[in-house]
């Protein structure tokens, strides 16, 4: 079984419906939300990248309180990067992670999931308590 076929079963016995994009990308719906698995194409390392894109759009003029922001819910969820692009126009989150087998893929997979779930909520808390 390759590295992807892998993740994508794993994500199927966590229940959800993962898709494959025209990259051959791997990405799945959550609570309303869309995650991508990134890293599955390649068979170099066990290690991959759970990404949430674009989960706020930045204001002009808002930029500075953004960065703040993301600094913030980066250092209060364990895994998370939050972080604004390059463009200072969007905020995405990722969770990184190296995995030993199968079991720790879905244990893994699972929390990184978990852990994006809440990225928003509490980066637009964050972004409100700066106000």
């Amino acid at each position: 079984m390759t590295k992807h076929e892998m993740v994508v079963s794993v994500l199927q016995s966590l229940g959800l419906k993962p898709q494959i994009d025209d990259e051959g990308d791997i990405f799945v719906r959550y609570q309303m939300k869309t995650f991508y698995v990134m890293g599955a194409n390649s068979d170099d390392e066990d290690y991959l990248v759970v990404v949430f894109p674009q989960m706020y759009e930045v204001d002009e003029g808002e930029e500075t309180k953004v960065l703040a922001a993301c600094n913030k819910t980066t250092r209060e969820i364990k895994l998370a990067k939050v972080y604004i692009d390059q463009t200072l126009k969007n905020v995405s989150a990722s969770c990184e992670f190296y995995y030993n087998g199968e079991e720790s893929l879905k244990t893994c997979l699972d929390k990184a999931i978990e852990i994006l779930g809440m990225v928003r909520l509490t980066f637009i808390k964050t972004m409100r308590s700066f106000d």
